[in-house]
């Protein structure tokens, strides 16, 4: 808020001006696309104390009075320069009202990180705009409102995406900012090493719930490397306690080490029992006190087989594909997908197809059998001949509303599929049937496992973190 003699001087300016308060308000209301507080009176220090209350308003104000308000723009040289001037907020608001479709769960937590304020009620929309205006960030990052128009660009399709870009571009070039800044807001920038949080899921066979093992590690982004172990637990969880002992995890991992939530990958070690498991559905937030959201909607979620991590003799083939996907996985490649849109009596078969060298990525629409063994259906003979990547539907998946599976993933690499499911994970957060409520994806590559199978799934002792 602005200071009393501030405030006084710029309202006795105002009043100067003799303005039409009931027709200025009106107009700064189109031009920030959203209402201010409801008017008690007509006097002009009243509209001059609303638009105090929402950023970028006073500055609006000064420019619909027009450049005879020499008095009142003195005084508003007090207040500060406005993140945004009109002009770019007009811009601004066309671009937005264009990808109001555009969920703004994930783009708004990676604007303002794991710990930030909850998130938004609305979808894309002015509101949101004035409101992330309004947030601080340290000095040496970007402002939450540009951090936000990046992310937004991300999801955006092609044309839009480059008008956003564009608008980000010049705003930071108007502003002077660091030149850092422009990387830090590019997509793909490298922000260095990432936090996993990986999660070991399985059944207890002393119980009737569930055995839970996470630990976390900061990806090593080149080579094979499997990273730097960063903490380790282990617990007996019952059926209905595992969503918040998931969340109690990836607070704990937050909260620690990673500051920003957009750089966390969630890995949820499974045998085929439990591949049906809606992981990514489980809500997540109140550990670190924010709003509930499903896990798949705030960040990425994978799963990884718990089989083939024990089973040495199947590491030869594990590894031979997926070298495939880290050299070819950014490629179109159309006999990289294998897509299944109904079981396969003939397992044999299937397996001397996937093991063709292309095939990288196996689909199926329909849900895999939860018989223990890799020997029992389609997604085991995958996972046996080797695939990395495997996309399953779980039960509850109709291609008859949803469309099918090959369509609904339509991407031109194997590489874009860990994006583009996480996308529909978070469409399908805004209501009603949607495809994205029902996928698994598996991304198991084999390079990032220890060579000991004796430890390769022990969660890692402290000295082991040196």
């Amino acid at each position: 808020m602005l200071g009393g003699s501030v405030l006084s001087a710029m309202a006795a300016a105002l009043e100067g001006e003799r303005p039409d308060v009931p027709s200025l308000r009106t107009a700064v209301e189109a031009e920030l696309g959203l209402p201010l507080a409801a008017p008690s009176s007509g006097e002009p220090a009243e509209l001059l104390r609303q638009c105090a209350e929402v950023p970028g308003a006073l500055h609006v104000l000064a420019e619909l009075l027009g450049p005879g308000a020499a008095d009142f723009r003195r005084q508003l040289r007090a207040v500060g320069v406005p993140l945004l001037q009109p002009s770019e907020r007009r811009r601004l608001l066309a671009l937005i009202a264009r990808a109001n479709d555009l969920p703004a769960a994930g783009p708004y937590r990676a604007a303002v990180g794991a710990a930030g304020p909850g998130d938004p009620v609305g979808g894309v929309d002015a509101a949101l705009l004035v409101h992330l205006e309004g947030l601080l960030r340290p000095p040496e990052q970007p402002p939450a409102l540009l951090a936000f128009v990046a992310a937004l660009a991300a999801e955006a399709e092609a044309g839009l995406r480059s008008e956003l870009r564009a608008w980000l571009e010049e705003h930071l070039e108007r502003t002077d900012a660091p030149a850092d800044w422009l990387a830090a807001l590019s997509p793909g920038a490298a922000r260095g090493s990432r936090t996993i949080l990986v999660l070991r899921i399985e059944p207890d066979w002393a119980g009737d719930g569930y055995r839970v093992s996470a630990w976390s590690q900061a990806e090593i982004q080149a080579g094979d490397d499997p990273g730097l172990a960063l903490a380790a637990a282990e617990t007996a969880v019952a059926a209905a306690d595992l969503p918040a002992e998931v969340d109690r995890h990836l607070a704990t991992v937050l909260a620690a080490h990673a500051s920003d939530a957009n750089d966390v990958l969630v890995e949820c070690i499974l045998p085929k029992t439990l591949g049906n498991l809606p992981v990514d559905r489980w809500p997540v937030g109140p550990a670190l006190g924010a709003e509930p959201l499903p896990l798949g909607v705030r960040h990425s979620v994978v799963l990884r087989s718990w089989e083939r991590g024990v089973d040495r003799e199947l590491r030869p083939y594990w590894s031979r594909k997926s070298k495939r996907l880290r050299a070819h996985g950014h490629l179109s490649d159309a006999k990289a997908v294998f897509f299944l849109d109904r079981p396969e009596p003939n397992l044999a078969a299937l397996g001397a197809q996937l093991w063709e060298e292309p095939r990288i990525c196996f689909m199926q629409e329909f849900p895999p059998s939860e018989e223990p063994g890799l020997a029992a259906d389609e997604l085991g003979v995958a996972l046996t001949m080797g695939l990395p990547v495997a996309v399953w539907c779980r039960p509850g998946f109709d291609p008859r509303t949803g469309g099918r599976l090959d369509e609904v993933l339509d991407v031109s690499s194997v590489a874009e599929l860990p994006g583009l499911v996480h996308r529909l994970r978070r469409e399908a957060f805004g209501g009603g049937e949607h495809p994205g409520r029902h996928l698994a994806l598996l991304w198991d590559e084999a390079g990032r496992w220890p060579d000991d199978p004796a430890a390769r799934w022990q969660a890692p002792d402290a000295e082991d973190r040196g």
